[in-house]
């Protein structure tokens, strides 16, 4: 297998901004000519809605494949069903097949990859505990301005996405 992707997390709590920051992550890595990958942990209680209800991946999925995957010229599809949580290294190991150039992941805050974390309000600052953190994103600088990381503020992150992305790539020293 050809060199492994690096994986960059995103983490904070609910409606931090955690998808928007990642999209625009996601799209300026796009725009570099890179493929993004991206994990999306969906840590809530309602189910998944199934894909394309009333088609026939839908129909397989339904009479009891555990699996489902469509393929069509430029786009493929899997459905899994399981009982308990995949670890993350399992679904990044999965992606990695894929020969993606950065695996984008949303959650999954214990995991041990690089992150960044979005500290909105003074009860997140428990989030700077966990491992890994390569840079923080904060709605308000004055939870922040002591740190010895990189921190950028939420008005700064767009302006901020070539270092940021570099810092995702594994390459702060460029």
């Amino acid at each position: 297998m050809a060199e492994q992707a690096p994986v960059f997390q995103i983490v904070g709590y609910k409606n931090s901004g955690k998808t928007s920051l990642l999209s625009s992550l996601i799209a300026y890595g796009s725009r570099q000519g890179d493929k993004i990958a991206a994990i999306k942990h969906h840590g809530h209680d309602e189910p998944l809605k199934v894909m394309h209800y009333g088609t026939d991946s839908y129909r397989l999925h339904e009479s009891g494949a555990f699996m489902t995957g469509v393929d069509s010229p430029r786009r493929f599809q899997l459905e899994l069903s399981h009982e308990d949580p995949f670890p993350l290294s399992q679904l990044v190991d999965l992606y990695q097949h894929f020969s993606p150039d950065l695996i984008a992941v949303e959650g999954f805050k214990q995991e041990p990859y690089p992150k960044a974390v979005i500290i909105k309000r003074a009860e997140d600052l428990n989030l700077l505990e966990l491992e890994n953190i390569q840079l923080v994103v904060t709605w308000d600088r004055s939870l922040t301005h002591a740190l010895e990381l990189p921190v950028f503020h939420l008005d700064e992150w767009r302006r901020s996405l070539p270092e940021v992305y570099r810092i995702a790539r594994g390459k702060n020293h460029e």
